[in-house]
């Protein structure tokens, strides 16, 4: 039986391998701590120390809804909506913009550097804002603002050229289909103008005017025809009245303004009236009744004869005794007023029956033009409406062009700098803190790991001996 107390030989075999696997353990840790620490201290000397300089850029939305009226045409209406929509944001597109070769190239060439001495600046959209900041580094703080500068000035110059670019090409659209409705409206015009050439129709007003012409012809002759009747009776009842008629009335009175017949009938008169004293208490044959009744004859036949003379027809006592105003047979009444009215009467008759023919006359003009026009109304309505539409086409056309030339940033909105580009005072890059934070985080991990591995048979019996009785 051997010793206790004495080291047995197993033991003295593994003292070697025990020593050995500790120095073969502190050689891994020593020599890989090292080298994260060589190459930690190694990039903060040879690493060229590295600044950045901020600029902040706001993205304008859209420019507010515009509405036109133009009376009796038409209404233009012009509206920016928001250039941030659901499905785009515009500062996508200028962050793409930003890093074109283009951009960047002539960044560089304005301060007389390569494109790859430049660098590719950082661009940050800013969530929920319409907002994006620019990041651009340089070894030195005042060359790394002038970079930021210049490529802002840069970024806004390329803006700019497909901004003009854009319209252009929108303006182009535009005068085309400009051209496309004034040509439209010529058209147009040029067949509302030949058709009131041709036609006797210039506007629908011209037919709302004949209409109402004729109905102010219709009732003015209603009305004359109602005058006429009415005079035409008195006419008759006073020419049957006196029992004489419109024409032998003017007849009377062409006798009654003859000087010669007026003697003849005085002398006439005279010479009745004393025959007729005579034969009161006298025979016919009394020398003076034969005398007077000779004179009496002498001035009848002149009477007839001047009469035959004045009005051009031959007269007979009876007919001179209805002619004469002042009564012969001695009755002494004067009629002179009611030939004078007679005669007034019928010449308003005559007056009116000359209107009324001539407004018949009339009105039938006006009804023929009036069925020659109607047909034509329609013609003419349809074609001042295509001027209509084509003028409404035209001038909505050419306002819209107007108020969309108002409003260049519709596709590009505008650039605002909100912050100038700074000056850096502290470098971005190396940073000691981080990269001496990362060097230990570094050695501790190795060295855990380490830790681990050297424990590992002693960990693996003990969890043995713990699974053995969890499943006991």
């Amino acid at each position: 039986m051997s010793d206790p107390s004495q080291p047995s030989s197993e033991n003295r075999e593994l003292q070697p391998n025990k020593w050995w696997r500790i120095f073969k353990y502190l050689a891994i840790g020593i020599t890989c701590n090292g080298a994260i620490w060589l190459l930690a201290i190694s990039y903060l000397k040879n690493t060229p120390s590295t600044y950045t300089s901020q600029l902040i850029l706001n993205v304008t939305s859209g420019g507010p809804q515009v509405n036109v009226n133009l009376p009796n045409i038409g209404q233009a209406a012009t509206s920016s909506s928001s250039a941030f929509g659901s499905s785009s944001d515009p500062r996508e597109n200028y962050k793409l913009i930003g890093l074109t070769s283009d951009v960047l190239q002539r960044s560089a060439e304005a301060l007389e550097m390569s494109k790859e001495k430049f660098g590719e600046p950082k661009i940050k959209i800013i969530n929920n804002t319409t907002m994006m900041m620019v990041e651009i580094g340089a070894q030195d703080p005042e060359i790394a603002r002038e970079k930021a500068k210049v490529f802002y000035q840069t970024l806004t110059s390329k803006v700019e050229e497909l901004r003009l670019a854009e319209f252009k090409e929108r303006d182009k659209v535009s005068q085309t289909t400009l051209e496309a409705a004034e040509i439209k409206l010529t058209k147009a015009q040029e067949r509302l103008s030949n058709y009131k050439v041709n036609s006797q129709l210039n506007s629908s007003e011209q037919i709302k005017i004949l209409i109402d012409n004729i109905e102010a012809l219709r009732i003015e002759k209603a009305n004359t025809i109602v005058a006429r009747r009415e005079i035409s009776q008195k006419q008759q009842s006073l020419s049957h009245l006196i029992q004489v008629s419109a024409a032998e009335a003017a007849e009377a009175l062409t006798l009654q303004t003859d000087r010669q017949f007026q003697e003849y009938l005085q002398e006439y008169t005279q010479a009745s009236t004393k025959l007729n004293a005579l034969q009161t208490n006298r025979g016919p044959n009394y020398p003076d009744v034969v005398a007077t009744r000779k004179k009496q004859e002498v001035a009848l036949n002149a009477l007839l004869k001047r009469g035959q003379i004045i009005l051009n027809k031959t007269l007979k006592k009876l007919d001179l005794e209805r002619l004469v105003l002042d009564n012969i047979n001695g009755s002494g009444i004067k009629r002179s007023e009611l030939f004078q009215e007679l005669i007034k009467l019928n010449a308003e008759s005559s007056a009116i029956a000359a209107k009324a023919i001539a407004l018949s006359r009339e009105l039938s003009k006006l009804e023929t033009r009036l069925l020659v026009l109607t047909p034509q109304e329609s013609v003419l309505e349809s074609l001042q409406k295509d001027v209509q539409i084509a003028e409404a086409v035209f001038a909505s056309t050419l306002t819209k062009i107007d108020l969309s030339r108002n409003d260049p940033f519709n596709s590009f909105p505008l650039i605002q700098i909100i912050e100038e580009p700074t000056l850096p005072e502290d470098p971005t890059s190396p940073k000691p803190k981080l990269v001496l934070a990362g060097a230990f985080l570094g050695s501790l991990l190795i060295s855990s790991g380490l830790t681990l591995i050297w424990w590992r048979e002693s960990l693996t019996i003990v969890l043995k001996k713990v699974l053995r009785e969890v499943l006991a």
